[in-house]
């Protein structure tokens, strides 16, 4: 094991918070030597709460190496552990790995750290704040479904709700006060609201006017603020009944969505899973990312992902060989779209075991409301 070195805040960086548990937009700094040991440099400000706070026992201040750069302050720390080679994440500040290698110091950036790929693997309680974040996440996703319910229908099939046009701007709101009230932020981005043929961009955000008897896309990915975990889910309704072809589609997901759920244990490999996704929909005459060409409809993303820390991380359920194991915690959300018809997505969480998986997701999927 190669010492490794690490300097960033751990407000956004998934990897810096598992290492040390210490929660801080400022900059700090982490070096875990070759015998896995962590020392943690933060300001002369932060050292009391440091203390308090991270699961490390060696907490350092700035103030104890000469200098006033972080560049300089790393270097005096390395030299006096005597370490002459580190490993760096591949976001590393450049400026500082410069200052390093022309003092001397060996810096390898790695395309995965180690304790990204251990982060995969998620331990009892890491999971027992998931589940707080899906619950969360449905009753957001409740209040959101049941404003557009509750919604009646101009001359125009506009949705009206308070007397005022229904709007995707509006529901989003709804979605983020319901989600602050319940302890969590939106620090993955804002939800998806989209409606209407925009629907069919999978991450279009969603705008304006929302119509009667249109697909609407919901996806909601909040991060509990206590224990800085992630849950994901997707919906898809429509207020009153929509197309023939929406209908069909919304059938074709779901089928493939419970058939890539039935497969998901210790393991199988990713590429299973999402191959399975594309033999059904293309069985069913749908474009997929291994058929469709240039042409941007039908299957047009990889089934699912991991969630932890991040909203999007390792394993990705794609075209890949990457083999899932007892603990990891993905999506499986496979999609339709069609620039003429609008989009169908459906998200669940699952978490993996040994023989199987089980749903984390408890929210009911119905398309018509």
């Amino acid at each position: 094991m190669k010492p490794l070195l690490m300097v960033s805040g751990s407000m956004y960086n998934a990897d810096m918070y598992y290492a040390t548990r210490f929660l801080s937009l400022d900059t700090f700094v982490y070096i875990r030597d070759t015998g896995g040991r962590g020392t943690l440099i933060v300001s002369p400000m932060e050292y009391e709460r440091a203390k308090r706070e991270s699961i490390l026992d060696d907490i350092r201040t700035t103030a104890d190496y000469d200098g006033e750069k972080y560049e300089t302050i790393v270097l005096n720390a390395l030299r006096a552990a005597g370490i002459e080679e580190v490993e760096v994440p591949k976001y590393f500040p450049v400026y500082i790995a410069d200052a390093l290698r022309n003092a001397g110091i060996s810096v390898t950036p790695v395309e995965e750290l180690d304790l990204t790929k251990k982060r995969e693997i998620k331990a009892e309680w890491e999971i027992q704040h998931i589940k707080a974040a899906q619950r969360a996440c449905e009753r957001a996703m409740a209040t959101a479904i049941d404003t557009i319910r509750h919604a009646s229908m101009d001359e125009a099939g506009r949705l009206i709700a308070n007397g005022e046009i229904l709007t995707s701007e509006y529901v989003k709101a709804c979605i983020e006060h319901a989600l602050i009230d319940l302890g969590c932020s939106c620090d993955g981005g804002e939800p998806i609201v989209a409606s209407g043929t925009r629907s069919s961009n999978p991450h279009f955000s969603g705008h304006g006017a929302i119509f009667a008897h249109e697909p609407i896309i919901i996806d909601i990915f909040p991060r509990l603020k206590s224990g800085r975990y992630f849950a994901d889910m997707t919906r898809t309704v429509s207020r009153g009944k929509p197309s023939d072809r929406i209908i069909e589609m919304y059938d074709a997901v779901k089928y493939a969505q419970e058939s890539a759920e039935s497969i998901v244990r210790e393991g199988v490999k990713c590429c299973e899973v999402h191959n399975l996704v594309c033999d059904i929909f293309e069985d069913m005459g749908y474009k997929t990312l291994r058929t469709r060409g240039l042409e941007v409809r039908g299957f047009i993303h990889f089934t699912g992902h991991g969630v932890g820390l991040d909203v999007h991380e390792s394993p990705s359920v794609g075209d890949n060989d990457s083999v899932l194991r007892a603990g990891n915690v993905i999506t499986i959300e496979p999609g339709l779209y069609e620039p003429e018809s609008g989009g169908v997505r459906l998200e669940d969480m699952v978490l993996v075991r040994k023989d199987g998986c089980e749903n984390l997701t408890r929210y009911e999927k119905r398309l018509v409301i």
